[in-house]
């Protein structure tokens, strides 16, 4: 055998040698990707075998809520003149009260304050448990009740609750509630 036989010969070697290796090294289609379920579908596996992925839930749309669902919580002189309010005026009180500064209907502005892009369906999901009428009442008078993920604290004044009249603060939550799919 010639010496560039020999090596021809190593060549394919070495070759071989890499394909058995990267076919190690292919991932296994059987098996679970990870995923927020993952913990409980190798859980489930353990136990009986067979692993169950649960279906993500569906976001709650205020469309389809009863007024009782997204008015539930609010105290009864609120409700009363929420029943009553004016969500047009509600949209001048949010220009004339300078909450524009901080907040905005589009989505892809960012602002010191969270968007107001279809805030009555992210009002209905923010706070499990939590209408969204009363989450949009206490994040005006409240705000740091609950602060949203990736918002800093103390940003929005902490007295509107004792500056803003109730009509003008109903009118608020309505033209809020108004912003939805």
């Amino acid at each position: 055998m010639t010496l560039s036989q020999r090596g021809m010969l190593g060549a394919v070697a070495v070759l071989l040698a890499v394909a058995v290796m990267v076919a190690a090294c292919a991932p296994n289609p059987r098996t679970e990707i990870i995923s927020p379920q993952l913990g409980a579908q190798l859980h489930a596996r353990e136990i009986s075998g067979a692993v169950v992925a649960v279906p993500t839930p569906e976001p709650l749309r205020i469309a389809t809520m009863s007024e009782e669902e997204i008015y539930a919580g609010l105290p009864e002189d609120f409700a009363a003149a929420l029943a009553a309010a004016n969500p047009a005026r509600g949209e001048t009180l949010a220009l004339a009260n300078g909450c524009i500064g901080c907040h905005v209907l589009d989505p892809n502005q960012i602002m010191s304050g969270p968007t107001w892009y279809h805030m009555g369906d992210t009002a209905a999901n923010r706070r499990p448990g939590v209408s969204p009428a009363f989450y949009i009442y206490e994040s005006i008078i409240a705000p740091n009740a609950y602060v949203v993920s990736g918002y800093p604290a103390n940003v929005m004044p902490q007295n509107y609750g004792d500056t803003i009249s109730l009509e003008d603060l109903a009118d608020l939550v309505a033209y809020l509630l108004q912003q939805h799919e």
